[in-house]
């Protein structure tokens, strides 16, 4: 079907939903409040939030309730989305929800790994069941990370979590970095029928993707593991747009931290780590959001009527939603306006 046609309508819809994205000085003026009451507040009086919020009562609403509100408006957003679509464009745009079901899982097995009531856990798990269509009450009944992983027997995820289940000792770590490796499995075994500009489009995104990914795990896999060189390249993604194979590997096999830094630094991701010690935990995940965040907006100028618009537009929104969270995150630890302004992607 020509592109024209396929775009036109859902890229219309975009344009009209993006108007609806915070300002610069809304994220600048929540920043100054001191409550979650008074960021809620901000947001029913001056964005377009009001209209989610009309009808709740703002005096008592807490942190979880208001990022509970948040994802379930994206989620609304989104599946307005995928109805413009048709046939195997319809499933891509709803494997966008296999990353936030993922982040889901990992925060639920974190909760379950430290022994937490699932009834407590802080932040709404909202996503929980929109790829894999498991029912997430099953999910909830997992006492263990091996009960979390047989929960899921019938999804995608549950092929990449079983060999887990014969391990000696439960490790959050290989437990995450198997969703995620499942993530890009099951994006690379798709056999969609799509154009070949968006298949070449989806393919550099996806390599900037993982080799982001792959920094990262590399990084946390040495720094608090302490993982074996090449159990470090087994669990590294098998493709990507800069990183190689040879550079992957050379990677893992980096005698410590400091050359691994030294590496990074001479590639195009080099501002992973170019602060002193301390940030680089405390910002990293903010360093990278904030790459792909103006990555997508240069693809989105750069492939007009392309299936990037629809990615940049759900991307964007998630990171509308994070900062939110991190500004109230900021107000719970007291921590100073221009310092929690360097958690913020979307505000520099």
């Amino acid at each position: 079907m020509d592109k024209v046609i396929i775009y036109a309508a859902v890229n219309t819809k975009i344009r009209a939903l993006e108007k609806d994205f915070l300002k610069r000085e809304d994220y600048l003026n929540m920043i100054q409040k001191k409550s979650v009451v008074g960021v809620a507040r901000y947001l029913k009086d001056n964005t377009s939030y009001g209209k989610l919020l009309r009808e709740i009562n703002i005096d008592n609403i807490s942190r979880r309730d208001l990022e509970d509100i948040l994802k379930n408006n994206m989620i609304k957003n989104m599946d307005k989305l995928i109805y413009y679509f048709r046939d195997d464009y319809k499933e891509l745009i709803r494997s966008l929800y296999i990353k936030y079901e993922i982040e889901d899982l990992k925060i639920l097995s974190r909760s379950i790994f430290n022994g937490k009531d699932l009834e407590t856990i802080e932040k709404p798990l909202s996503f929980l069941g929109k790829y894999s269509r498991v029912d997430p009450k099953i999910l909830f009944k997992s006492k263990t990370n091996r009960d979390l992983i047989y929960s899921l027997k019938g999804s995608e995820f549950y092929e990449f979590l079983i060999p887990l289940v014969n391990g000696k000792k439960e490790n959050r770590f290989r437990f995450e970095m198997a969703l995620d490796m499942g993530y890009f499995s099951i994006i690379q075994s798709r056999k969609l029928k799509i154009s070949r500009e968006d298949r070449k489009i989806l393919k550099k995104w996806e390599g900037l993707l993982a080799d982001l990914y792959n920094i990262q795990w590399v990084y946390r896999g040495k720094k608090f593991y302490s993982l074996s060189p090449e159990e470090l390249l087994n669990y590294t993604i098998n493709f990507g747009d800069k990183l190689t194979f040879k550079k992957r590997k050379a990677m893992c096999y980096t005698k410590n931290l400091e050359e691994l830094y030294k590496m990074i630094t001479n590639t195009i991701y080099g501002f992973l780590f170019k602060k002193e010690e301390m940030s680089r935990d405390i910002y990293m995940e903010r360093r990278i959001n904030r790459f792909m965040y103006y990555k997508l907006k240069a693809l989105d100028r750069q492939f007009s009527l392309s299936i990037i618009q629809t990615i940049d537009f759900v991307w964007s929104f998630e990171f509308e939603i994070r900062d939110i969270i991190s500004i109230l995150e900021a107000i719970r630890y007291d921590i100073p306006s221009e310092e929690a302004r360097k958690f913020l992607v979307k505000v520099a």
